[in-house]
């Protein structure tokens, strides 16, 4: 019984089911989906070279500028790290906007 709960968690960390390209284009699609939701969100781009496979999901850069879409009231530029899972979630996604004067 312990080789197959083991034998689980070894499938669960490969998770072959997710696939590079996927994974890609899951974070795109979560970019886009958070710039619709909401016009004052900070220009994001992802570095689509820095897609790593690690245990239970794929690791990518995403950085956000807030200084091109106001420089007056905008944070700095900043990369972050998304973890893709292999349930196909994200975790750590940057979530910055761009502050409005009064």
């Amino acid at each position: 019984m312990k080789y197959l709960i083991i034998l689980g968690i070894v499938v669960l960390a490969w998770c072959p089911w997710l696939k590079k390209d996927e994974a890609l284009s899951i974070v795109d699609a979560r970019v886009l989906q958070m710039q619709e939701k909401n016009k004052n969100l900070c220009a994001m781009s992802i570095n689509r070279d820095s897609i790593l496979k690690v245990p239970f999901g794929y690791t990518e850069e995403v950085s956000y500028d807030c200084t091109t879409t106001d420089a007056v009231y905008g944070v700095e530029k900043s990369t972050d790290t998304v973890f893709i899972t292999f349930y196909k979630e994200l975790i750590g996604m940057p979530n910055k906007s761009v502050k409005r004067s009064p």
